[in-house]
C-alpha cells in the first residue's frame, strides 16, 4: 500500500489540474532520495576507468495514430576512458560497429562491407557532442558512459519519487520514477552499495498517442574487462569500401536549434536510432 501511495502521489503531481496561477503555483521538490540514488549510480560509473556491459533495448512506434509496433536493438559497449571505445549493435537492417581509438572514429556496417571514418583526437566526451551536433549520430547508450551522466539523466527533472525496492531478475533494486517536460521515465538501480549499476530504464512519451515507450536493459557489468590490443582501432578488410559521411544540413541544424530553444527537458533516450 505504501508503494501504491507513492505512485499515486507522483501521478497527482504530474496529472492533476491546478486552479493556481503560474505565479502562485509551487511544485513540490523532487524526492531527494531518488535524486541521490541516481547521483550515486552516475558517479560510480563515471569513476570507472574501464567498463563492459551488455544491453537490450525495445522501443515503440505508433503507426497511423493507433497500432503500436515494437522494434529491438541489442549489443554491448566496451569503454576504456584512457584508450578508446567499441560498441557492437544489432538491429533489423543489420549490425553496426563503432570504433574510437583516440585519434580516429569509425562506423562500420559489416554486412554491407562499408564504413565511414573521420579523424578525431579530442576525446570521448567531445566525440559524443560532435557526432550528435554535426552528424546526427548517437553512440549506443552514451548517456551512461559519459562523465556527465548525472546531468544527462537529471537535467530537466521536474518531479521525482522513490518507489521502494523490488526484485529484478533475482537482484534487489531501487525503483525510481521521474518526470520532465517532454517525457516520464523510471530507472531500477542495484541496491548493492559497492556496485550501484542501472539495471533497467523505461521512458514514456506522454504527448504522443498511445504513449509509446522505450526500455533499456543492462546486464553483465564488468569493470575489469580484458581489452585486446588494437580493439578500438578499425582495420578494414580488402573488400571493405569507405564511403562519404555527410554532415547534417543547415536546415536540420536550424530546426534542432528551434526545438531545443522551445524545449525544457532532455529528449534523447538511451536507445540509439543509428
Amino acid at each position: 500500500m505504501r508503494l501504491l501511495a507513492r505512485i499515486a502521489a507522483l501521478a497527482a503531481v504530474l496529472l492533476a489540474p491546478s486552479s493556481l496561477t503560474a505565479e502562485e503555483e509551487t511544485a513540490p521538490a523532487p524526492d531527494p532520495v531518488a535524486i541521490d540514488l541516481v547521483t550515486q549510480s552516475a558517479e560510480f560509473l563515471a569513476a570507472q576507468e574501464n567498463l563492459l556491459m551488455n544491453w537490450f533495448v525495445s522501443f515503440d512506434v505508433v503507426v497511423e495514430g493507433r497500432e503500436k509496433i515494437t522494434y529491438l536493438r541489442s549489443g554491448y559497449n566496451l569503454l576504456s576512458r584512457g584508450d578508446g571505445f567499441y560498441s557492437f549493435l544489432e538491429r533489423e537492417d543489420g549490425p553496426r560497429e563503432y570504433f574510437y581509438d583516440g585519434t580516429t572514429f569509425t562506423l562500420s556496417i559489416p554486412d554491407k562491407k562499408a564504413y565511414v571514418s573521420a579523424p578525431f583526437d579530442r576525446g570521448y566526451v567531445a566525440l559524443i557532442e560532435t557526432l550528435r551536433n554535426e552528424y546526427d549520430l548517437a553512440l549506443p547508450i552514451w548517456e551512461l558512459l559519459t562523465p556527465k551522466s548525472r546531468e544527462e539523466l537529471l537535467d530537466g527533472v521536474e518531479a521525482a519519487a522513490y518507489l521502494g525496492t523490488t526484485l529484478f531478475a533475482g537482484r534487489e533494486a531501487h525503483h525510481l520514477a521521474f518526470a520532465e517536460y517532454e517525457r516520464d521515465w523510471q530507472i531500477w538501480i542495484s541496491t548493492d552499495p559497492d556496485r550501484p549499476v542501472p539495471l533497467l530504464i523505461v521512458g514514456t512519451d506522454p504527448y504522443s498517442q498511445g504513449w509509446p515507450q522505450y526500455r533499456a536493459y543492462f546486464t553483465d557489468w564488468d569493470f575489469a574487462p580484458d581489452v585486446a590490443e588494437g580493439r578500438f582501432t578499425f582495420s578494414p578488410e580488402a573488400e571493405d569500401v569507405q564511403v562519404s559521411w555527410p554532415k547534417v544540413t543547415e536546415a536540420y541544424e536550424a530546426e534542432q536549434a528551434d526545438r531545443q530553444q522551445g524545449s525544457k527537458g532532455r529528449t534523447q533516450s538511451p536507445e540509439t536510432k543509428n
